[in-house]
Parts: structure tokens; sequence; C-alpha cells
């Protein structure tokens, strides 16, 4: 499963009510994306690039997981940060570290209109799962695969506008004239 959202019922909501809904990105579905995207592109390199080919493959493997656990870190804030009309929160009255943390399991809680639809939050679960995995195959390529990378990077991009289209459509409940002059 991509992301897991959780979402009360819409029917009935004022428009000043808010809904709670935390996504949840399993880090294993992450890696396993990340890990057949790699094997593709790496099979699609030419034979001169031997050395470049097996570094891509094994991008998931010891050692080279640690520098894609710390870009999910990475761009999980940067999501965060994207979806910040939902998600700002108070800030922490506690230490900031730097260490590698490789969670289980990477959580975006969001307050969200209480119309906010259904369809809108999968939507938004799906792309940021999308765009996580493009951000990292676009890093680790342009250390591989310079020119690959590109295409990864403005994939990451594409998404990334899309994940703003649909936060931006539903910030406020559309309102609608009564009178087309």
């Amino acid at each position: 499963m991509l992301g897991h959202c959780c979402c009360g019922n819409t029917n009935n909501v004022d428009q000043g009510e808010r809904r709670q809904v935390r996504l949840k990105f399993l880090r294993s579905q992450l890696l396993y994306d990340i890990k057949n995207y790699a094997f593709v592109e790496s099979d699609v390199m030419s034979e001169e690039q031997q050395h470049a080919k097996h570094v891509l493959a094994d991008i998931g493997e010891a050692g080279n997981v640690d520098r894609v656990s710390r870009l999910l870190s990475v761009i999980h804030a940067s999501v965060v940060e994207i979806l910040y009309p939902y998600t700002k929160r108070e800030p922490l009255e506690e230490e900031v570290d730097d260490y590698l943390h490789a969670p289980e399991e990477y959580i975006i809680e969001m307050s969200v209109p209480g119309t906010m639809s259904r369809t809108t939050i999968q939507l938004l679960s799906k792309l940021i799962h999308e765009y996580m995995v493009y951000c990292v195959l676009a890093d680790w390529l342009g250390i591989t695969n310079p020119q690959a990378a590109a295409k990864w990077q403005a994939k990451a991009e594409d998404t990334k506008q899309e994940i703003e289209k649909a936060k931006n459509a539903r910030m406020k409940a559309i309102t609608r004239k009564l009178h087309p002059w």
C-alpha cells in the first residue's frame, strides 16, 4: 500500500470545522519502489557504464541505504513544509539533532478543512509517495548517471507541482456569484 490516510466523515460539516488526517508512508514500500526503479534504470544503461550500473542497482544495499535514509528524512521534512497550511505545528522545545534516523514509517499529520474530500487526501498520499521516490532517484543518479538524473528531477518537480495544485485547490470553499454580471 502506497500510503494510508485516516480522516473522519465530512457529511454536514461547518465551513470552519477542521479534520485531523494522518498520512503514513512505509519505509519498506518506499525502498521497494526505489530499488525497482533503480534496477530498471541500471538495466537500460550502456555496457560501458558497468560500474555505474552496479552502484545504481545496489541503491538499497548496506551502506548505500544510509544515504537513502538521510534523503528520505530530508524529503519527508520538505513535504511537510510544502503542505504547511495543513501541517502547521508549535515549535519544538527540545533539541533537534542531525543523527541518522531511519523510521519504519514517515508520518504527515494535517489539520484540513472539514470540506476537504477524501479523494483529494488519497491523491495527495499517492503523489507524495511518488515524489519521495523520484527525489531519491534523482539524487542518487546525480552521482551515478547525471544524464538520467535530469529526467527523474523533472518527474519530481512535476509531481511537486501536482501536490501544490491539489493542496491549493482545497484551501477554501468555492463561492460562486449569484449573478453572471
